[in-house]
């Protein structure tokens, strides 16, 4: 058999050999392929646990020749700063307070399920839209109790496979808007979010301001497929059997209407947000676009990539939210800037890392990107209607 290819990745000036590690990445092998020879720190540091960190010392790896270093980016002094304010520690009370509502939910969409339906596919929707957040910010924590939890939550509640979803979400972070790299804005040939070779266009490209609308409500079962699919192809039978208890709760407890409305409510309002607030933004074809763009610098070391924060600040908007429904049903993607920059500090404390955040951009001349909900849903169809209408 033909060799694996070596992956070498900089981390803090040295040089790691992750080839082998790849294999048992609980991230996958593909992340880290996205990062081959080139300097991680900045996403490493941005997603990775202390115990991640620990880890490095186990690893094969050399010094960096002098020539090849890089000085330390400044997004690590303001991730200091996060550190040192305890924005990154979860508050256990809201914690509890945010798992225990959307298991309200779902108990009221049970018991309304026989004598209001359609009521009962409104809670579920909500439920659903809710459980979704709130697996997503578990997924995201770092906290062991908080992870042990979400690897259950995710599967019973949403049908999500945690793995599943840490490997795709986690490279969507760290290569957000790249190309090649970012499986969230690689949508072809359903919906084109940049112009096309020849021979990756298709006749229903003119169309699709026309019926993008329609696939978002199928978000939440795509994510189920893909789940389950993920599940069975890397047999990971407590998946299997956590996902399997949740289509079969859902088959016992609900009527089909009921489970068929109640994902497409909850799979229509997410599609718009998590959409809407990044992928209309610039996209980036490699890790050294903006590197290589940057008049007057000079590329300091062959491993040399994207600025972490230049590049989610360049790449994401923040949602205003006028009320407190809007506030809600966006389950702390209003914030999608600081959850970018920040992926494990808790949705519930984004909102006070944004002053901070906004300071860094007017330090570093960076523009901070915000705008309300329906003009932001507004600027997603120009962007979506303007590639549909070009020609090749």
């Amino acid at each position: 058999t033909r060799e694996e290819k070596k992956i070498h990745i900089a981390i803090d000036n040295k040089l790691y050999d992750l080839t082998h590690f790849a294999d048992v990445h609980p991230g996958g092998r593909i992340i880290l392929k996205d990062f081959d020879e080139t300097d991680a720190s900045e996403p490493f540091y941005a997603i990775h646990s202390q115990n991640a960190v620990k880890m490095l010392e186990n690893l094969k790896r050399r010094d960096l020749a002098p020539e090849e270093r890089l000085p330390k980016k400044p997004y690590f002094k303001l991730a200091a700063e996060m550190e040192a304010g305890g924005f990154f520690k979860p508050n256990y009370f809201i914690e509890t307070l945010l798992i225990s509502h959307t298991l309200i939910l779902y108990f009221v969409a049970v018991l309304l399920n026989e004598e209001r339906p359609f009521l009962a596919c409104i809670a579920l929707g909500i439920a659903t839209m809710s459980g979704g957040w709130v697996g997503h910010h578990l997924d995201h924590s770092r906290d062991s109790p908080l992870r042990a939890i979400g690897n259950f939550y995710s599967p019973l509640l949403t049908g999500f496979s945690p793995s599943w979803w840490s490997n795709k979400h986690n490279r969507h972070h760290v290569s957000c808007n790249e190309t090649g790299n970012d499986g969230d804005i690689q949508l072809m040939p359903f919906i084109y979010l940049w112009m096309p070779e020849r021979y990756q266009d298709r006749w229903n490209r003119r169309f699709q301001h026309l019926y993008f609308g329609i696939l978002y409500t199928i978000l939440h079962m795509k994510w189920q497929y893909d789940s389950v699919n993920y599940a069975i192809r890397t047999r990971n039978w407590r998946e299997i059997y956590l996902l399997s208890i949740h289509f079969l709760l859902y088959a016992i407890l609900f009527k089909v209407k009921v489970v068929l409305f109640g994902v497409l409510i909850s799979g229509t309002i997410t599609a718009f947000i998590v959409t809407a607030n990044h992928q209309a933004e610039e996209k980036i074809t490699s890790k050294r676009d903006l590197v290589e763009t940057s008049a007057g610098q000079e590329v300091k070391s062959r491993y040399e990539i994207n600025d972490y924060a230049k590049q989610q600040l360049l790449t994401t908007r923040n949602i205003t939210t006028y009320n407190w429904i809007l506030n809600y049903i966006c389950g702390g993607m209003q914030y999608q800037i600081e959850h970018h920059i920040f992926p494990r500090v808790p949705l519930y404390k984004l909102s006070e890392v944004r002053p901070f955040v906004q300071r860094y951009c007017e330090e570093h001349n960076i523009q901070y990107k915000e705008e309300g909900f329906w003009e932001m849903l507004a600027r997603n169809y120009k962007n979506i209607h303007s590639f549909a209408m070009l020609e090749l």
